[in-house]
């Protein structure tokens, strides 16, 4: 097994966290990245989309071993302004004021840890792909914007996911996204208001009937913004609302979306007024294997680290949907980070270490 540089991936990791990158302005991150594989001699390229960039790295191998790709992203959720990291014995955590930015910063130290012992013991391995995508946080939208054509990487190892070491999320759902836009009749409120449809009403009447929340095992949904009505003297003649649903099977995402649009339906035109529905499908859902073999490889790297793997289903949506969807076979793993996407982030340094151990275990496993 190699050894990293514990301090060292500490260090770049206290750095990283220090850099305010918010979904679409990570160009710190970016220039930081860059210095990093400038003095390793590590080619990269630079890819623009939207207002930022993705950057792929690759490293030259033994072309007789498959490629692989490692993946994760630059992008932080807010606040995220000023992070002063608090540094532990065991952890390291926010100050309460910010996220910490674990999330998904454990995973980019633990790739520029992986290049540095690459460079400096030089062993024997395949053609190695990086690729650090921005705006992840906000639809995946760094991935998606992408050309995914341009790897040549069989299988990809994925670092977003929290909790210990060790885990390997085999499946994630299909996310659909729905915005619907109700259509009422106005009419003044203390006059005639027997005149007018409040479309107000109609939409909280499709809310209070549809699905909501945990559905079961593999299947949610949620309404996450809702607007509509112009003055309290006026009867709302438009509403709209902004909803989610998920699920790891095709067939129950099918069954939730039929019903919303159903009771959408029924709901408007029993109380005269009316709907349209437009629809995003923001990724598609994934599921490997535990006898695949990116599955298989990624097993075996952690038992060779003395970790058992744990084996789960994922909620979340990640980079590593899109990835799949473009035929390479992909999995998440854990980087360690814990309650992310709140001010009580934190990462515990064994964690930070034992993922940068994992990428390097990972390529000596292909």
């Amino acid at each position: 097994m190699y050894e990293v540089n514990n301090e060292r991936v500490l260090a770049m990791f206290i750095d990283l966290v220090k850099i305010s990158s918010p979904s679409w302005r990570e160009r710190g991150v970016i220039e930081y990245i860059s210095s990093v594989l400038k003095r390793l001699d590590v080619p990269l390229t630079l890819y623009p989309c939207g207002e930022s960039h993705n950057i792929l790295a690759r490293i030259d191998g033994d072309a007789s071993i498959k490629p692989v790709l490692f993946s994760c992203h630059m992008d932080t959720v807010t606040p995220c302004e000023g992070v002063r990291p608090v540094i532990a014995k065991n952890k390291i955590s926010s100050d309460g004021t910010t996220v910490l930015g674990s999330d998904d910063k454990a995973a980019v130290a633990a790739f520029l840890e992986a290049m540095h012992i690459l460079r400096e013991q030089k062993p024997r391995h395949g053609p190695i792909e990086f690729l650090f995508s921005c705006a992840e946080e906000v639809g995946l939208h760094g991935i998606k914007g992408f050309d995914l054509t341009r790897l040549n990487a069989d299988y990809a190892f994925v670092f977003d996911s929290g909790g210990d070491v060790g885990k390997i999320v085999l499946e994630a759902p299909s996310q659909v996204i729905l915005e619907l836009a109700v259509r009422g009749r106005a009419a003044h409120a203390g006059i005639e208001p027997e005149k007018g449809v409040s479309a107000i009403r109609v939409l909280s009447e499709i809310l209070s009937a549809i699905p909501n929340g945990r559905i079961d095992s593999e299947t949610t949904c949620n309404a996450g913004i809702i607007a509509g009505g112009k003055a309290t003297n006026i009867v709302a003649d438009d509403a709209y609302c902004k909803l989610e649903f998920r699920s790891i099977s095709r067939t129950k995402l099918a069954a939730v979306e039929k019903k919303i649009r159903d009771i959408s339906a029924a709901t408007a035109k029993r109380h005269g007024a009316r709907v349209k529905i437009v629809r995003h499908l923001e990724y598609t859902g994934f599921s490997i294997s535990k006898e695949s073999p990116v599955a298989r490889i990624a097993s075996a790297a952690l038992r060779k680290m003395r970790i058992e793997p744990v084996y789960e289903s994922s909620g979340g949506g990640s980079d590593t949907n899109v990835i799949n969807r473009a035929g390479i076979k992909a999995i998440n793993l854990s980087s360690g980070m814990r309650n992310v996407h709140t001010t009580r982030e934190y990462i515990l340094k064994r964690d930070l270490v034992n993922c940068a151990r994992l990428v390097l275990a990972l390529i000596d496993a292909v």
